[in-house]
């Protein structure tokens, strides 16, 4: 199979065949005028049907090589018709000199074997299989159309062909054979017409108007050669000639593209059109013909009308099936939206969380019963009013230029648990946490409205502030008493009373060592709520990163000797800004951890590097590395990679957790890369300085 050639290249190779077959048209038209001599004009009518077959064999090779399957073997059957009338023609034109009747035999024998591979060719064009009615309904249709035409071809050539007296064995064929296959032929074009679907459309349209035009030819020449004044040059000739450069045409004619629905069967309306066409022509031309009507041409009519009465008793029952199918699918898909509906409902006013929606303008356009609840109304006198201005004018520190609801209303924004202020009736405020989602329109249109879920979060406030005060108690009452234990222990193992026995004495350390953790404990514990709750005030200024990376290694070299670990500084680069005794409580952090899981002899390195608009600070050690499974939990406060590491490592477990805490809170983010026996890298980032920051200097607060 050759490459089809591109869309644009077939309909400009169609745009150029178009006139070029009118042009060929009116010139046979022309000179197959009766003012030109007689051997004139059968010179013009053989070379006119001789060179239009060379054309329609070349465009239908041409169609057959872009084609493929059941199209390809068509395309190619009807190469083979023209090329078969194209030689029977040729030969005819060369005995014609010689011998008339066998001249006429052989052009005869050569349309019959042409008009036989046409209906072949026809009937091999693959078509969308029909099942149930829709089988019966094409039967139908096809005894229709040859019914049609067979009555048209009765009242053009009856009583000519049938007059045994006029007949012989020369004009046999063409009187007798040639008719019937044409009846054939014109029925098989019909019914393919009236079933075609899919890419195959236009082609089969302008084959089939070919072969009508084809066949009207022949029995105008059947007639015409029972009677004896056939003649070769006649403007009957240009029949012949109009119907091969349609089918020409129909060759050339640009590929449709394979729609969606190729597959599905075509609509009965066409059908149905075609065949009641052919009925009224072929009843039109029987009242023409002025002819007795038969017994048997009666009864052909009887037969057609009744074929037509079934038809049209199969396609109501079909509609009328399909007409309920359609209304019980109907019924179906609306009770299940009905059940949707329900099942919504049911789940906005089951939910515990206030949920109501905004339009555009910032109109509340439905309100669930527990935000009802919440503010103190009833669901209906929310509807309709201004949400900003209702719920929380003034309390939580935004206009309604910039309130979120109509920012996710209006620009589709979505804004995700935002702490405000909503106003109970009387004008209470109580705290609440929102999340609003804006209301999409379908294929990416404008935005409808927003969906708000607000949460009362004044009992979690209460919690965090009874948290808050047992913090404070816990700072007062329990470092106070723990820093006299730890002086007391201090003494006792320092001789203050005297030399301890050995065991009294391991008993002294085990409780000194104990005291140090609870008092590291109680010390990370406020720092994690003092920088959670905020209540820890930034000092940002701009510093190098070398600085802060020097400072921090300076500070635990005397940890690192301990345990036989070198510490070592990678490049640094940047500025950064933000809080120094803050920034060098992370690296410390970190710093410690890479030492306590080091080995001995192991090396610890610092680095920093900037990276677009950020420092990114690295802490590489070379342990035991984490397993991926834990690296998104170690830095939750208490989480260990192994539940040991709290006894034989010492800490706390909320040494990552506050480094999360400084980080998150300068705009950063801090992260974990490691592989089990790899080494672990710890990665935090921290806002770039500007350019311009003097270093050093105080620049927020």
């Amino acid at each position: 199979m050759g490459r089809p050639l591109p869309a644009s290249a077939q309909h400009r190779v169609f745009a150029i065949a178009v006139p070029a077959a009118i042009v060929a048209a009116g010139g046979s038209a022309i000179l197959l005028d009766p003012s030109f001599p007689q051997g004139f004009r059968e010179t013009v009518s053989g070379l006119s049907l001789m060179l239009v077959g060379v054309l329609v064999a070349v465009s239908c090779t041409y169609r057959a090589r872009q084609s493929s399957g059941r199209r390809r073997h068509a395309w190619r059957l009807f190469t083979a018709a023209t090329l078969v009338a194209l030689t029977a023609n040729v030969s005819a034109t060369l005995l014609q000199t010689t011998s008339g009747p066998v001249a006429l035999m052989v052009a005869d024998v050569g349309v019959v074997l042409a008009v036989l591979l046409s209906i072949v060719g026809l009937a091999s064009f693959p078509g969308v299989k029909r099942q149930g009615a829709g089988q019966v309904m094409a039967l139908i249709d096809g005894l229709v159309a040859g019914g049609g035409v067979l009555v048209i071809v009765t009242a053009l050539i009856h009583p000519h062909l049938l007059d045994p007296g006029k007949l012989s064995a020369t004009t046999l064929l063409g009187a007798v054979v040639i008719p019937v296959l044409d009846v054939v032929l014109v029925t098989v074009a019909v019914v393919l017409l009236a079933r075609a679907s899919g890419p195959d459309r236009r082609s089969l349209t302008l084959i089939a108007l070919g072969f009508v035009i084809y066949v009207m030819t022949d029995l105008v020449y059947a007639v015409q050669l029972t009677q004896g004044s056939f003649a070769w040059g006649s403007r009957l000739d240009l029949g012949w000639i109009i119907g091969y450069l349609v089918v020409m045409l129909a060759a050339l004619t640009p590929s449709m593209p394979a729609d969606r629905d190729a597959t599905r069967p075509p609509s009965d309306t066409r059908g149905g059109v075609l065949i009641f066409l052919v009925l009224l022509v072929a009843g039109s031309i029987q009242a023409a013909s002025r002819e007795e009507l038969t017994t048997s041409v009666a009864l052909l009519w009887l037969a057609l009308v009744l074929l037509a009465g079934v038809r049209q008793t199969i396609l109501s029952v079909v509609n009328d099936s399909l007409r309920h199918g359609l209304e019980r699918r109907v019924d179906e898909q609306t009770a299940d939206l009905q059940r949707l509906a329900a099942q919504n409902a049911l789940l906005l006013t089951s939910v515990g969380d206030g949920i109501y929606g905004v339009d555009p303008q910032g109109l509340i356009t439905f309100v669930n019963p527990s935000a009802a609840a919440a503010i103190g109304v009833r669901t209906r006198d929310l509807l309709g009013r201004d949400a900003h201005d209702s719920l929380h004018a003034g309390q939580g520190g935004h206009t309604a230029e910039d309130c979120y609801l109509l920012l996710a209303a209006r620009s589709g924004e979505q804004v995700s648990q935002v702490d405000d202020t909503y106003l109970r009736v009387g004008g209470q405020p109580f705290p609440v946490e929102v999340t609003a989602s804006p209301v999409l329109a379908p294929e990416g249109g404008a935005p409808r409205g927003a969906v708000v879920v607000f949460r009362d979060i004044t009992e979690r406030r209460d919690v965090e502030r009874m948290k808050s005060e047992f913090l404070s108690v816990v700072s007062h009452e329990l470092r106070t008493p723990l820093t006299s234990i730890r002086g007391t222990l201090g003494l006792l193992a320092g001789g203050a009373v005297g030399e301890l026995p050995p065991r009294v004495a391991a008993m002294v350390t085990v409780a000194s060592d104990s005291s140090e953790r609870l008092t590291r404990l109680i010390n990370d514990l406020l720092d994690m709520e003092r920088i959670g709750s905020g209540s820890v005030e930034m000092q940002l200024d701009a510093f190098h990163a070398d600085g802060l990376v020097n400072a921090a290694v300076q500070q635990m070299q005397g940890a690192g000797v301990e345990r036989g670990v070198t510490l070592d500084i990678g490049p640094c680069s940047g500025c950064v800004l933000g809080d120094e005794d803050q920034i060098m409580q992370t690296l410390s952090n970190l710093l410690g951890n890479a030492i306590k899981f080091s080995e001995p002899g192991g090396t610890v390195v610092a680095s920093a590097q900037a990276v677009a608009g950020h420092v990114v600070f690295r802490v590489r050690d070379e342990g035991r590395g984490i397993p991926s499974s834990k690296l998104a939990l170690i830095f939750e406060p208490f989480a260990q990679v192994d539940s040991s590491d709290a006894r034989e490592k010492g800490g706390t477990g909320l040494g990552l957790a506050i480094c999360r805490a400084i980080v998150e809170r300068h705009g950063g983010r801090i992260w974990a890369e490691s592989r089990d026996g790899g080494g672990t890298t710890m990665l935090f980032t921290i806002p770039a300085a500007e350019p311009a920051a003097p270093l050093g200097l105080r620049v927020a607060g």
